[in-house]
């Protein structure tokens, strides 16, 4: 049997099972709470100990195994009311998909795939990591392939004139920050003064959605970071989370008549979109330099080709300045002239 014990006004318990000790809070002011949940915890165990890990692992198990290694909480908890029960073995792909439909019933195959799919494959493959369970694999919904508009170096600047007119520099210097080091919105939020140093033009993200990399300013924006530095003493952007900068961002766009992006179009997808096709940067270096791990997932997803005749012309074309193109009626009289000949 459990033993309960207080700290402060919250209830600790502690049992053994096979040797293995086991202390953990109840988080709770109620000691009868305190005992169900303690015997609860205790009789789990105990399962866990004859039957395996995986025949007693519940789905909130798993989350709290994800999120106590660091990873967010974005889109969990529709995941957790749903699955609150739900043991992990019983939990399999075709269910998964099951209940993406169930808990976005009007959402397009990408937001099931993003929202459902990859975050719950992650839960429970994490855990599978830490020997709690087997790896899963679920099948995506299928998604149509969506052109998205990518920023340039011209919506970038305009952006930036549009900001400081508005006397919003900090949002003028986000934008370009995401725009030109690929960095995510969450993990530019979370920058702070002791991650940039301005003697070498570098900054630290940390944090990121795979590993802490280093990122290079250019002088602008080294420039647009030092005009801030009062605004705020840690954050370096002064933005708590992506719902602020959004906002912003939304604002400076209507103010200015700009074209609508969102941060992803303007920061990463435009990141990749400068460097692959504007300027013809090698992959491999796109995907070093703005955070990629998959190579082909920055090909796939993020950049788009050019689909103008300008690329074609300076391929294939004459290699001049101002080629004329041939009108409709010297069509129609090269291929009178092409007849005639052939008849005799």
């Amino acid at each position: 049997m459990p033993n309960l014990y207080r700290r402060g006004e919250i209830w600790q318990y502690s049992f053994t099972v096979d040797g293995k000790r086991t202390r953990q809070s109840a988080d709770t002011s109620d000691r009868r709470l305190a005992e169900d949940i303690a015997a609860e915890h205790e009789a789990r165990v105990r399962r866990a100990a004859v039957h395996g890990e995986e025949a007693v692992l519940i789905f909130p198990d798993a989350v709290k195994l994800y999120t106590d290694d660091g990873k967010g909480m974005r889109y969990i908890p529709q995941l957790l009311k749903y699955f609150m029960r739900w043991k992990i073995k019983d939990i399999t792909g075709q269910e998964i998909r099951k209940a993406a439909r169930a808990i976005y019933p009007n959402g397009s195959p990408a937001t099931l795939n993003r929202q459902v799919i990859t975050p719950m494959r992650a839960i429970i493959n994490h855990a599978a990591d830490a020997g709690k369970c087997k790896r899963l694999a679920v099948k995506r919904f299928k998604e149509e392939r969506v052109v998205r508009p990518a920023g340039s170096k011209e919506w970038i600047d305009a952006f930036c004139k549009a900001a400081l007119k508005l006397d919003m520099p900090e949002t003028a210097a986000i934008a370009r920050f995401l725009f030109e080091t690929a960095a995510r919105v969450s993990e530019a939020c979370r920058l702070t003064w002791d991650d940039v140093d301005f003697q070498t033009g570098v900054a630290y993200l940390r944090k990121t959605k795979t590993v802490p990399r280093k990122v290079f300013l250019t002088r602008k924006m080294v420039i647009a970071m030092a005009n801030i530095r009062a605004s705020h003493s840690t954050l370096v952007f002064a933005a708590a989370n992506r719902s602020t900068v959004k906002k912003r961002v939304d604002k400076v766009v209507s103010k200015a008549g700009l074209q609508r992006l969102t941060s992803h179009e303007f920061g990463r997808h435009g990141f990749a979109t400068e460097m692959i096709v504007r300027n013809s940067v090698d992959v491999a270096t796109t995907a070093d330099h703005g955070g990629w791990k998959s190579r082909r997932l920055l090909m796939e997803t993020y950049v788009e080709g050019d689909g103008n005749r300008d690329i074609i012309d300076r391929v294939f074309g004459a290699k001049k300045v101002g080629v004329t193109y041939a009108s409709h009626d010297d069509v129609e009289n090269f291929v009178v002239d092409n007849n005639k000949k052939k008849k005799q």
